[in-house]
């Protein structure tokens, strides 16, 4: 934008820098648990006394939970018609769901092709009833 012969840079637009999935627990130490003995996340928070949430990661991906104080209003997307509650796109679907299996995790689903988007995916759950997807974008053909 000009003005009087002066060039004027606009200000620059804000940025996101991370996002991360909430999920209410019933049990945190159970939950935390699950994630990192079962889905291989990493602890990387946890907060109050006694703890009520915490943050994990998995290859710099974070996911928050947190305790609620009834845990029958805990309410999975699924039990609403939806399918996940978090959705990761992943590099080697199959390798995931290999380790995923090997650990004892809940499968839900797959891995299985969507032609419609072209993506294999498979998905778990979590002792709270959360389903979590994971997909590899592939061709038309199924191939990564």
């Amino acid at each position: 934008m000009a003005r009087a012969g002066v060039e004027v840079t606009p200000p620059a637009k804000p940025a996101l820098l991370r996002g991360a999935p909430y999920l209410p627990v019933a049990d945190l130490e159970v939950a935390s648990s699950h994630y990192v003995t079962v889905l291989g996340f990493t602890q990387n928070y946890v907060g109050g006394s006694p703890p009520h949430f915490a943050i994990l990661s998995r290859d710099g991906l974070a996911l928050m939970l947190r305790v609620v104080g009834d845990p029958a209003k805990i309410c999975p997307n699924e039990d609403q018609g939806g399918t996940w509650d978090v959705f990761y796109w992943v590099d080697d679907v199959q390798a995931l769901h290999d380790e995923f299996q090997g650990r004892g995790a809940e499968i839900v689903y797959g891995p299985t092709f969507q032609r419609e988007y072209s993506m294999t995916e498979f998905a778990v759950r979590d002792p709270d009833g959360h389903v979590l997807g994971f997909g590899q974008e592939m061709d038309a053909g199924g191939q990564s």
